[in-house]
């Protein structure tokens, strides 16, 4: 799937690795447009019962409540289908923003992609 293209676009998804566990990688800003226009998108990526998304953030340069939003919903909807969110993260800003808006223990965050795909399967939500 390719990036969200727009001439004042500063944000923007693709998929690397269509297969489950699925990734998708995110950069740039995400704000209230992104959340728009990546939400439905990000909703069609959700695997199947027991499966994974692994969202890599390591590009996301801006996190706002409205970016924090469509990740803590698409993370309840992967939970009612029995599957999980995984974040990949390791700016320290964004991580403090992440615990903040106390988030810390509700996300699942992984510090590098291996991290994130070798993430316990026995904590998939039942």
């Amino acid at each position: 799937m390719p990036a969200y293209h727009d001439t004042d676009a500063v944000f923007g998804m693709r998929t690397p690795h269509p297969e489950d566990p699925r990734v998708v990688e995110l950069w740039g800003e995400l704000d209230i447009l992104a959340a728009h226009h990546l939400t439905g998108r990000l909703q069609d990526l959700s695997p199947g019962q027991g499966g994974t998304l692994v969202a890599d953030l390591r590009a996301v340069t801006f996190l706002d409540c409205s970016g924090l939003s469509m990740l803590v919903r698409l993370q309840e909807r992967l939970r009612a289908r029995q599957a999980r969110l995984i974040l990949v993260l390791t700016d320290p800003f964004l991580l403090r923003v992440i615990r903040l808006a106390g988030l810390a223990d509700a996300l699942r965050v992984a510090a590098d992609l291996d991290s994130a795909l070798a993430w316990p399967t026995r904590d998939v939500p039942a």
